[in-house]
């Protein structure tokens, strides 16, 4: 199944339970803002988040992130028609062989992915309203002498980290808007330009950069 497939499954289920917890007092996380912001004419945090549109993110995997972010969004790949804010996202990846062999090779690599992120509100002057950091662990075994199926391990488990901070990402937007919806005073934030996560920033020792096979023992043509 595609993640587009997956995600508009995923996004069915959670539909169907949102609404057969509404006659407990569930509010879904994407739904209006209650009488009061909709009587203010206050938009609902799924037009907030359709007002989003993702900066360029370098790197495949940054591509993968932004993908998966327009997605999780609702705007589609061509992104937000009239934005109204700008999400800027700084992933980072590093990697670390488990399972090595007396003679130096890995046979399970695993991943650690942060994303530092911020969302801006267009202006003049364009102000930091919300920022954070996300974290998201994947492995992947290397098969002796199967390159391919390495490859094709490496790029899944890529493809999960790509897809579960995106997700953090949204749901953790979502769920500030909503707050603020409910009359809690959100602070501006600075708006430094968001680097890449550096791959020594909060992660254990020992971890490597994934761009170095060499480093992990790993076959030519494994990354």
């Amino acid at each position: 199944m595609s993640e587009d497939a997956a995600l508009l499954a995923r996004r069915g289920v959670l539909l169907g339970a949102a609404g057969l917890l509404a006659g407990c007092g569930f509010r879904p996380l994407y739904g209006s803002n209650g009488a009061a912001a909709v009587a203010a004419g206050e938009p609902s945090v799924r037009e907030q988040l359709l007002s989003i549109r993702v900066a360029p993110i370098g790197e495949r995997f940054g591509q993968l992130m932004r993908r998966g972010l327009l997605l999780r969004l609702g705007t589609g790949i061509g992104g937000a028609r009239q934005p109204a804010y700008e999400l800027r996202v700084g992933p980072g990846v590093a990697a670390e062989g488990v399972g090595v062999q007396i003679d130096g090779a890995a046979t399970r690599v695993r991943y650690i992915a942060t994303a530092n992120w911020v969302l801006v509100r267009l202006g003049p002057p364009p102000e930091g309203i919300m920022s954070g950091q996300e974290r998201s662990i994947e492995a992947y075994n290397i098969p002796a002498n199967q390159f391919f199926a390495a490859d094709s391990s490496r790029e899944a488990a890529e493809q999960r980290l790509a897809a579960t901070l995106a997700d953090q990402i949204v749901t953790r937007i979502a769920a500030e808007f909503r707050r603020r919806a409910e009359g809690h005073v959100g602070e501006a934030v600075s708006m430094p330009v968001i680097p890449p996560a550096s791959p020594g920033d909060a992660l254990p020792p020992g971890l490597s950069d994934p761009a170095s096979p060499g480093v992990l023992g790993l076959p030519p043509g494994s990354r």
